[in-house]
């Protein structure tokens, strides 16, 4: 009797192994299936997981930083007085910048930037402290060629619920309404080249916290100092607020500005842009004491106007006037030692002449009213892609011999720049 049970049982076994697979009786005759059972899901520390988490976290650190830079080459010919053609200077600066942007969680962002420079001739020194608008470089000793590393920016900004935002590092600064001379432009040492193609200066060593309320903005900067640029230690405040338009005039914006330096007269700006019908009209001032207790200001004031002159809309005709009582070339936006010129500034842009739609005219004309000098430059400016632009130039001096802008004693000056962009 014994074995018959145990033959039933293998008999049996397999069919018990086929009932979980085999259809029930009310799914073979039209009735609801019946609700497979889910697979278990792998843990969360399987390797395929891990694997999956890295990828993600990987592309999404690589979509959120970039790296790239500028890389500019340029080509100088200085026409000298009383100078052989074959002994004029030829100069070939070349400008490397490279950043890195890493865009954090909640808007937060590391920013890095350097500067590489050098001029194989040795002609041009790359120091913007011996440069003018002039020359931008400066001349060097034509001993080396003058390589030079800098960092330019390294900042951390970061935010408290989007309502106050910190900035903490080298960063880049420029303030003022006016378009050529800034004498609110305290934080910067040197002036701004608006010959040169973007702001090349070193950037200013700062903790900066914005408070931005609507259409104003709040800034207070402490700075520590940095003796190798000439920027003293001192705290910073600045000021904007916008406006609608009223009347006849459009909306403008305003601002008020204080600077404190260590171990120096503090001084204060004022600035305001304003829309009148076509026209972009600005007003820039600054006041402040010499180390004798005197004191003394220095202010801008222009306006802009642009108009289409033609049927396409890129071709358009920008007119810029400025006149500026401003400190000397050499002395920055400084009052510690102060001396100023009267300068005045005519300037043209012509987008798309004669149906270049890729081509751009700017002639610039400076005067020192002071020593009765002057400078014309006329740029041809081509952007051969999205990426790629460049220009050629010719300027000369003029005037009075010993002015601010005829001083080095050239008949002209003709050169050749191209930007890339990577």
């Amino acid at each position: 009797m014994r074995w018959i049970v145990l033959l039933m049982l293998v008999l049996a076994s397999p069919f018990s192994a086929f009932a979980d697979d085999r259809p029930s009786e009310s799914e073979m005759f039209g009735g609801p299936p019946a609700v497979a059972t889910p697979a278990p899901t792998p843990a969360a520390s399987s390797p395929d997981t891990m694997a999956g988490n890295l990828h993600n976290l990987l592309t999404s650190a690589e979509e959120n930083m970039q790296i790239g830079g500028t890389l500019s080459t340029e080509a100088d010919y200085y026409l000298q007085k009383g100078t052989s053609l074959e002994q004029d200077l030829i100069s070939n600066p070349n400008i490397l910048f490279l950043y890195l942007d890493s865009k954090l969680e909640n808007d937060n962002r590391v920013f890095a930037r350097i500067r590489a420079f050098y001029d194989p001739t040795g002609v041009s020194s790359g120091n913007p402290t011996e440069s003018t608008y002039t020359n931008p470089y400066g001349f060097g000793t034509q001993t080396s060629d003058n390589l030079s590393v800098e960092l330019q920016e390294l900042r951390i900004s970061a935010n408290i619920d989007h309502e106050i935002f910190f900035t903490i590092g080298r960063q880049k600064v420029k303030y003022g309404a006016a378009k050529f001379f800034n004498p609110t432009d305290f934080l910067n040492s040197q002036p701004y080249d608006f010959f040169l193609p973007s702001d090349e200066r070193t950037g200013v060593d700062m903790v900066m916290a914005q408070i931005p309320s609507g259409t104003a903005n709040l800034y207070l900067t402490g700075l520590p100092g940095n003796p190798t640029y000439g920027n003293p230690a001192g705290g910073y405040f600045r000021g904007e607020a916008g406006y609608d338009s009223f009347a006849f005039l459009e909306s403008g914006e305003i601002s008020l500005s204080a600077y404190l330096p260590k171990g120096q007269m503090g001084r204060g700006g004022f600035d305001i842009s304003q829309g009148v019908g076509d026209l972009d009209v600005y007003f820039e001032g600054a006041a402040g004491q010499e180390t004798s207790g005197n004191w003394q200001g220095a202010f801008s004031t222009g306006a802009g106007w642009e108009t289409r002159y033609a049927d396409q809309q890129a071709q358009t005709a920008t007119f810029e006037l400025e006149y500026a009582n401003y400190p000397t070339l050499s002395g920055g936006s400084s009052f510690e030692s102060f001396s100023s010129t009267q300068f005045g500034v005519f300037a043209i842009d012509v987008a798309g002449p004669f149906q270049w739609l890729d081509i751009t005219l700017d002639e610039t004309n400076l005067y020192d009213f002071d020593g009765q000098s002057g400078y014309s430059r006329l740029d041809t400016v081509c952007q051969f892609t999205d990426r790629i632009d460049g220009r050629v130039y010719v300027a000369a001096p003029w005037g009075s011999p010993g002015g601010v802008f005829n001083l080095s004693g050239l008949w002209g000056q003709a050169g050749a720049r191209m930007d890339v962009s990577f």
